[in-house]
C-alpha cells in the first residue's frame, strides 16, 4: 500500500503538471492563436486551446511560432535543432538561446517535438476492423489490425498487428496472422538505425510459423511535409516450420526494403503508403521472400477512417513441397485513429 501511495503521484504528474498554454501561432490570414503547442508532424501543427480544445493547423498556413519551451526541429535536409522558439518575421523562425540561436524557414521544417512531455503524449496508433460476405460462394472474411507508435526526440518504436480469417461452406477455414516490431534511432542527415522482429503464420502457404531478428541501417531519401521515402539495408536470422514438416528450418537472410508514404490534407484527409521488402537467402542460395504492402485511408469523420489494404508474401522456394509460393489479398476495414 505504501508503494502504491509513493508511485500514484508519479503516475498523474504528466496530467498535473502540463504547462500553461502560452505559446503562439501566427497564421497567414493574421489570426494569432495563443496555445499550447503539441507537435509538427506529417504537415499538420497540433496545438491545444482553452477556447477549442486540441486542433491541427496546415504548416503551410503558418507563419511562424513562438515558445519558451524547448523543441527538436527536424529540416527536410534532415538537420536537426534544439532549443526554444522565437518568431522572427514572416517565414522565418529562430531556435535556440541567444548565440546558439539558428535562423530557420518555417517551410523547411517537417517535424517538431517537445523535449519534455509525457508518455502518453508520445503515443499515437490505429485500430481496424473488417468484414466481407460473398452470397455467391458464402464466404466470410473478417479482417483486424492496430499499430501503436512511441516517438521521442531520438527514437522511435512502432508495433504493428494483423489478423485475417477467411471462412467458407465446404472448406477448411484458412487464417493468416502477423506481427512486427521495428524500433529505430534516429542520426542526423536522416540516416537511422533499425532493430526489427516479426512473427508470422500463414495457413495460404502452409506455413505454421515464422520468426524473425534481424537489424540494419536506413535512411530517408525523401523527407517533406507531404512525402517520406525509407530505404534499409540489413540482415537477419529466421526460424521457421511448415504444416508438413516436424522440425524447425533456420535461415541467414539479407533485408532490402523500400517503404513510401503521402498525404493529403484537404478534406477529406488521405493517406497512401507502402513497403516492399526482399528477403535474399543466405543458407539456401537462390531462395529469396518478398512482402508488399500497401494501404489507402480516407478520413470519414475527425479519427474515423475507412481504408483499403493490399497485401503479398512470396517465397520463391519454399521447403514444403505442397506449400503455395503466395499469399494476396485485399481487405476493407473502418478505424479509428488516436494522437
Amino acid at each position: 500500500m505504501r508503494l502504491v501511495t509513493w508511485m500514484l503521484p508519479l503516475l498523474l504528474a504528466s496530467p498535473l503538471l502540463a504547462r500553461p498554454k502560452t505559446d503562439v501561432v501566427v497564421l497567414d490570414n493574421g489570426d494569432r492563436l495563443t496555445c499550447e503547442i503539441k507537435k509538427l508532424e506529417r504537415g499538420k501543427l497540433t496545438v491545444k486551446t482553452d477556447a477549442s480544445g486540441t486542433i491541427t493547423v496546415k504548416w503551410t498556413h503558418v507563419l511562424g511560432i513562438r515558445t519558451d519551451f524547448p523543441f527538436q526541429l527536424e529540416l527536410q535536409s534532415g538537420a536537426r535543432h534544439t532549443g526554444p522558439i522565437e518568431f522572427l518575421e514572416p517565414g522565418k523562425i529562430g531556435v535556440g538561446d541567444g548565440a546558439e540561436r539558428t535562423v530557420l524557414e518555417t517551410l523547411r521544417v517537417v517535424e517538431m517535438i517537445p523535449i519534455e512531455s509525457s508518455i502518453l503524449s508520445r503515443m499515437k496508433g490505429s485500430v481496424d476492423a473488417g468484414y466481407d460476405f460473398t452470397q455467391a460462394t458464402s464466404a466470410t472474411t473478417w479482417s483486424a489490425s492496430a499499430e501503436i507508435t512511441y516517438r521521442t526526440p531520438r527514437n522511435e518504436v512502432d508495433l504493428k498487428a494483423s489478423s485475417n480469417i477467411h471462412e467458407q461452406e465446404g472448406s477448411e477455414n484458412t487464417n493468416r496472422q502477423n506481427v512486427g516490431l521495428v524500433a529505430q534511432r534516429f542520426f542526423q542527415d536522416r540516416w537511422f538505425a533499425a532493430a526489427i522482429g516479426q512473427a508470422e503464420k500463414s495457413a495460404n502457404q502452409g506455413l505454421d510459423f515464422r520468426g524473425l531478428l534481424g537489424g540494419g541501417l536506413g535512411r530517408r531519401v525523401v523527407q517533406t511535409n507531404r512525402s517520406r521515402i525509407s530505404v534499409v539495408v540489413g540482415s537477419a536470422l529466421s526460424r521457421e516450420k511448415f504444416e508438413d514438416r516436424t522440425d524447425f528450418d533456420s535461415n541467414a537472410e539479407i533485408i532490402t526494403a523500400i517503404l513510401a508514404e503521402t498525404f493529403r490534407f484537404d478534406s477529406p484527409e488521405l493517406d497512401l503508403s507502402g513497403s516492399l521488402v526482399v528477403l535474399p537467402n543466405m543458407t539456401t542460395w537462390g531462395r529469396y521472400r518478398l512482402q508488399a504492402n500497401a494501404k489507402a485511408r480516407i478520413e470519414l469523420l475527425r479519427d474515423f477512417y475507412w481504408s483499403l489494404t493490399l497485401y503479398e508474401s512470396y517465397d520463391s522456394e519454399p521447403p514444403s513441397a505442397t506449400s503455395r509460393k503466395n499469399d494476396f489479398g485485399v481487405t476493407t476495414s473502418l478505424g479509428w485513429s488516436f494522437k
